[in-house]
């Protein structure tokens, strides 16, 4: 996802801001603070959009709580987890 690329690059440009020596104090100090801020934006849009499901889990319905700022993935719905690994056993070792 988009956002997963720039929370990296927001987190490179922060290392690189604190290992700049061609910026004073007060020009770091502010550049990091609107850094952090178009990372808190991206934080904010994160818990808007859906959650991608991992490849493996595409066709399994998952359990994702959403609260305030937050969205927790907690696994699998346990009926469809149970009726996948009941039918992976059927089809035995291949």
């Amino acid at each position: 996802m988009a956002l997963t690329r720039i929370d990296r690059l927001v987190s490179g440009l922060l290392t690189h801001l604190e290992r700049d020596e061609e910026l004073d104090d007060e020009a770091t100090r502010r550049c990091k603070r609107h850094v952090r801020e178009i990372r808190a934006e991206a934080d904010a849009v994160r818990v808007l959009v859906p959650v991608e499901p991992r490849p493996e889990n595409e066709a399994m319905p998952m359990v994702v709580d959403r609260g305030p700022g937050t969205v927790s993935q907690r696994g699998p719905e346990p009926d469809a987890f149970e009726r996948r690994r009941e039918r992976s056993e059927s089809d035995g070792p291949e």
